[in-house]
């Protein structure tokens, strides 16, 4: 009788798990076809089909476990197959994609939205926030900011911030942590922003960056364009940066990073792209060669890329020059990620210099923090420095020669301060190996990015006049990290959230996904354990040692929570509440009486001081905004 009632109670179990794997859609696996199409191929991945030889050993190793308890064997039994990876895989592809538009009335013609609607939602949010101001007698707002330097940190989510406060405060200041400041904590003025793009929930680089720096929300992937961009045709989409705004009003212009130069966070400050993997000419399918060209060289080629007054990074090798001085070559540098090389043959920053010299142009190249040190940037008009052949290293293991994110933020400053004072300058600086460290469950290296990125905004801030400089801290999306479990207070960061010697131990800061899980999977089937916690200090204490990750990937993924948006100096006051990421392109620009909101009011000199803005100066603004949106240079 027992077994009657043991078989059936299994059956009934079984006979559920295959209801239920036939109730939901199959998820999506994306993958790229760069021969029959340009963009993402959609195949679909059956979770009943029968496990094959290419299954992993640890599926077999798992099955060969003694089923001990219930809870055990309900987790076997619902256990159907390990999700497929990709033999080649990174962060800017997407593994598994949402079935949201096949399973509800949502379409490309409502959520699509291209760059007319998101300009839209920037100037309502920008009149909201100026008639806030104007309630409640806040003048700051007309304010105008002759400088603009935004600090982005690529990945650095509320929870990496508050993370990297508690690191600076234990490992550079020796004390219990929670109680330290960053320097963007002193700023007057905070927001949250809303990151996701228009086709993802979890945003990109790409497509945030767009949104930060061209004023339109854009696809994941895409750079400079909006979401009428064609593979097959460059100006269709096309989007002006905050660079053209700035050039437009005679203002210098510059970038700095510790990525590559044309990763997608920089990039999206002068390229015009379909994708952001197109970095060479190497990389762009052969539909589009005759209508694209690729981003290292819309860097050196247009506008307004071929104007800036500072290029400071990493990624010689994109742009057809090494360093012959690099002395190694780390695997953790990308992580999955593979810089890419030219088969044009072009050096592109002979190039630059070339050009320069054609224009009367005082322009210098260097590739060392020596040659940075020795240049009398008092006498330069245009600095390109760029320093490895990939992303600069990690600060926690900066590789000799190389200047520090800080030094390259004073560097910039001096250049752009240099000349043609009285317009003023925009500069972005994007601490991007914040993010890098995270897709690799580096907790270590990604906040100690947050330190050096947290010393250059601090260098910005004693280097500027800050009557004339508005100074953003933001971030571009965030990351799956958690910072979890009740660990007193004073407890390393870095460290485990509950005691050693307990049935189940884990860290403080913890990810939701990444590679950490097989470094810490237990491959022993018969282990009381299923995590290998005997690390030693020596190994913890590395940088390249992994925490602890719950769904194995070998990049781990974004975050799609609000990030947020410090403010200092004029037009701060313009960061209130929640909004739109595209809405800190439209802040810049009225602030710096540049691009699409300079006409928001009668004057960028003058600001006005009537009670409201009219319908008819709202509807004029509107239309004003038409060129900004598909002009080209």
């Amino acid at each position: 009788m027992f077994y009657l009632i043991y078989f059936c109670v299994v059956s009934t179990i079984l006979h559920c798990a295959k209801a239920a794997t036939t109730s939901f859609p199959p998820p999506i696996i994306r993958t790229l076809d760069t021969t029959s199409q340009v963009g993402p191929e959609f195949k679909t991945l059956d979770p009943t089909a029968p496990v094959d030889e290419a299954t992993p050993k640890a599926i077999a190793k798992a099955n060969e476990k003694k089923i001990s308890s219930v809870s055990t064997m309900l987790s076997v039994i619902f256990t159907f197959r390990k999700p497929f990876l990709p033999s080649i895989f990174n962060h800017s592809q997407n593994i598994y994609s949402d079935s949201i538009l096949k399973q509800t009335s949502l379409n490309s013609n409502n959520i699509f939205l291209d760059a007319k609607f998101w300009f839209n939602v920037g100037l309502k949010q920008l009149e909201k926030i100026v008639n806030v101001a104007k309630d409640n007698d806040d003048n700051s707002y007309k304010k105008k900011a002759k400088n603009i330097i935004i600090f982005v940190g690529d990945g650095m989510g509320v929870t990496t911030i508050t993370a990297g406060r508690i690191y600076k405060g234990q490992y550079l200041k020796h004390g219990p942590g929670e109680e330290e400041k960053l320097s963007f904590d002193e700023f007057p003025y905070t927001g949250l922003v809303k990151t996701y793009n228009v086709d993802k929930q979890v945003p990109d680089s790409a497509g945030t960056a767009t949104a930060m720096f061209c004023g339109s929300k854009a696809h994941y992937g895409a750079i400079g364009m909006d979401s009428t961009r064609s593979p097959i045709n460059s100006t269709q989409g096309r989007l002006t940066s905050i660079m053209d705004w700035a050039q437009k009003e005679n203002k210098r212009t510059g970038i700095v990073t510790t990525t590559r130069i044309t990763h997608a966070t920089p990039a999206a400050t002068y390229a015009r792209i379909y994708h952001r993997n197109w970095e060479c000419d190497s990389e762009i399918p052969e539909q589009s060669k005759e209508h694209y060209i690729d981003i290292a060289r819309q860097l050196v080629e247009t506008s307004p890329g071929n104007k800036f007054n500072v290029i400071l990074g990493g990624g010689l090798q994109p742009l057809g020059a090494t360093n012959q001085r690099e002395t190694r070559t780390t695997p953790w540098e990308g992580g999955t990620e593979k810089v890419c090389s030219r088969n044009d043959t072009l050096n592109l920053p002979d190039v630059w210099l070339k050009m320069g010299k054609e224009i009367n142009d005082e322009r210098a190249f260097v590739s060392s923090q020596q040659e940075l040190k020795q240049l009398d940037l008092k006498k330069i008009n245009s600095l390109m420095g760029l320093f490895r052949n990939n992303h600069l290293t990690y600060a926690i293991a900066k590789e000799e020669g190389e200047p520090s994110l800080k030094e390259m933020t004073e560097a910039a400053i001096d250049v752009l301060e240099r000349g043609n004072k009285s317009k003023g300058y925009v500069l972005l600086v994007e601490g991007g190996r914040i993010d890098q460290g995270h897709h690799q469950n580096y907790a270590r290296a990604a906040l100690h990015e947050v330190y050096e990125f947290d010393m250059a905004v601090q260098a910005a801030l004693e280097r500027t006049n800050k009557t004339e400089t508005l100074i953003l801290v933001t971030a571009d999306h965030s990351h799956a990290v958690t910072l979890n479990g009740y660990p007193a207070r004073g407890n390393d960061i870095l460290g485990f959230a509950n005691k050693p010697g307990q049935d189940q131990i884990y860290e403080t800061l913890t990810y939701a996904n990444g590679p950490g899980f097989n470094d810490h999977l237990n491959q022993n089937p018969t282990a009381e354990n299923i995590w290998i916690t005997n690390f030693t200090d020596k190994q913890r204490q590395s940088f390249t040692y992994r925490h602890l990750a719950t769904v194995p990937l070998p990049d781990e993924t974004h975050g799609g929570e609000d990030v947020a948006l410090f403010a200092h100096g004029p037009g701060s006051s313009l960061v209130r509440g929640v909004f739109e990421q595209n809405y800190i392109a439209f802040l810049m620009s009225y602030a710096g009486c540049m691009g699409p909101a300079k006409d928001f009011d009668n004057s960028c000199q003058h600001r006005s001081n009537s009670e409201s803005l009219s319908i008819s100066l709202l509807l004029f603004a509107a239309v004003s905004f038409v060129p900004y949106i598909y002009s080209y240079i």
